[in-house]
């Protein structure tokens, strides 16, 4: 009965886990500027931790992990991703709507890890 019960909470959560698809990239005119950013994130900070972006700009984000693995996620766009140890991802997205969005690691790097995020603004 127990293994009834720990399979049926594992199916239940195991959807909790999935990562939503960024579909601002959807909406974007095909004329729109682009603006290209480089972050870094090291234990236990992203650099810049601030980024100003224009309204109606397609941003194309590259992250470089300067040590372990790290985790980037912003609600607001869907976008949650892994930063492989001492590797660069690049992450795209469409800034459609004035705002701050916050973004954090989310992929635990250590014991300061709570405290590692940043956010964007869209002017």
């Amino acid at each position: 009965m127990k293994y009834r019960i720990l399979l049926f909470a594992l199916l239940i959560f195991s959807g909790c886990a999935t990562v939503k698809k960024d579909t601002s990239l959807e909406f974007m005119p095909l004329d729109a500027p682009v603006q290209k950013i480089y972050m870094t994130a090291k234990q236990f900070e992203f650099e810049p931790k601030e980024v100003l972006v224009k309204q109606n700009t397609h941003v194309v984000l590259e992250i470089e992990s300067l040590d372990v693995t790290h985790g980037f996620k912003i609600d607001q766009y869907g976008i949650n991703v892994t930063i492989p140890e001492k590797s660069k991802i690049t992450i795209e997205f469409y800034t459609r709507e004035i705002g701050t969005y916050p973004f954090r690691c989310s992929h635990f790097c250590g014991m300061g890890h709570i405290g590692m995020r940043g956010k964007i603004i869209v002017e």
